[in-house]
């Protein structure tokens, strides 16, 4: 029996080894035509579709582009939205480096613009709410999630639902035709196997003051998380509707008529425990929890007030920082940054002095220095136990010595 223990445990850690070895880079091709199928049947991607099985490492074709089934089931769809275009440019990023998380991220931000303020998202509006955490092993970037975008300090915004950990998804790959959309984009850019290079804007902070309609959807959003708005109603929102929040629809969130609507992949919507068991696999639920009910909706049928219309009640004054861009109001939580600062806040720290003696001289005139205080200590209540114990030693001493004044005693 401890044999087999034992074997258990060296199989489970060479796993965990060769895992290790492998962090940041494509795993061998595990997609299977079943999956691929499925995902086609239900809208989600097009007919164009293949891979290789046991594969290394993706090789497409001119005209194909990586994709993976994480990606797909967090929100992305070809032909991709804008807004996930000007975020890949932005940030100098290829698919890849996103780590898949990052992905449901994304959505559930442009859900939120959409589906409750009524705007297209926007990039300044994402890099005031989201920083850049750098993804490295050995302190060199990995080239499979690079980066994860996490919430920056003292944000307000939707409260944060843990993740459900999404294991070996780089192994989930398979190549889709790139589709463009005619006058607005040429679809994803041409795969590149590497990881990103740094660039100025990770770190960048915008200063949405100098942006009325941009300063106002941060103010609405603190309004919103007071309301009680969380991210998993985000989720929930785009997920039960069957829409692909990185996909590009040329009508917004806010214009969801119905089933048959373009902006949903499908007009079949999922089984209740379909939706319950898929659902657990993006936001992490407990054992014996049930998953939440849509409480929080986005508006549809194209109810949506427009921002400029709202008036100051609906508003909240300020979020839990000023609403600029000081870098001083970030606490970045990334080992390099921090150890960038660190020499800075050390330099700034005064040293701690020893304080100096009084002489002679200073004691006598101040009258008190040289003199030291005997200590005090206090009597213990009259009720307590031990004033109960020291009044009977008293008693039973009394006759070998004057009698004392014993409180309590008669």
């Amino acid at each position: 029996m401890a044999t087999k223990v034992q074997e258990a445990d060296n199989k489970k850690a060479s796993e965990a080894r060769i895992r290790e070895g492998v962090r940041g880079q494509w795993w061998p091709c595990e997609t299977t035509d079943a999956e691929l199928r499925e995902l086609q049947n239900e809208g989600m991607i097009s007919e164009h579709w293949s891979f290789m099985r046991d594969s290394d490492v993706p090789k497409p074709d001119a005209d194909e582009r990586v994709m993976t089934k994480a990606w797909v089931e967090r929100g992305l769809s070809l032909p991709c939205s804008e807004f996930f275009l000007s975020i890949l440019d932005t940030y100098g990023l290829q698919p890849h480096n996103i780590c898949p998380n990052s992905y449901l991220l994304l959505s559930n931000f442009v859900t939120l613009g959409e589906g409750h303020l009524g705007i297209r998202p926007d990039v300044k509006l994402w890099q005031f709410f989201f920083r850049v955490k750098k993804e490295t092993k050995d302190k060199a970037m990995l080239n499979c999630g690079s980066m994860t975008f996490m919430l920056r300090h003292g944000r307000m915004y939707p409260p944060h639902d843990s993740h459900e950990s999404v294991r070996y998804w780089n192994a989930g790959w398979f190549y889709e035709k790139n589709l463009s959309v005619p006058n607005v984009h040429d679809g994803l850019p041409t795969f590149s196997n590497k990881p990103p290079e740094k660039l100025a804007s990770w770190s960048f902070i915008p200063t949405l003051a100098q942006t009325s309609i941009l300063e106002k959807a941060a103010r609405r959003i603190s309004w919103l998380v007071h309301d009680g708005l969380t991210r998993a109603q985000l989720t929930l929102s785009w997920f039960s509707r069957r829409i692909q929040p990185l996909r590009y629809n040329a009508r917004m969130m806010f214009a969801y008529t119905g089933a048959d609507g373009p902006l949903r992949v499908t007009r079949h919507d999922l089984p209740a425990d379909s939706l319950k068991r898929r659902f657990k696999t993006l936001v992490k639920i407990g054992r014996g929890q049930p998953v939440p009910e849509l409480i929080k909706d986005i508006n549809t049928h194209d109810q949506c007030p427009p921002l400029d219309t709202l008036a100051e009640e609906d508003l909240r004054n300020r979020l839990r920082v000023s609403v600029s861009g000081d870098a001083s109001e970030e606490d970045p939580k990334d080992p390099e940054e921090e150890e960038e600062r660190a020499p800075r806040k050390a330099a700034l720290r005064p040293s701690k002095r020893p304080r100096a003696k009084a002489s002679g001289s200073e004691a006598g005139a101040s009258g008190e220095a040289s003199v030291k205080k005997p200590k005090v200590t206090k009597p213990p209540p009259l009720d307590s136990k031990k004033a109960e114990r020291e009044r009977l030693k008293l008693l039973a001493t009394a006759g070998k010595r004057s009698r004392p004044n014993i409180p309590g005693a008669t």
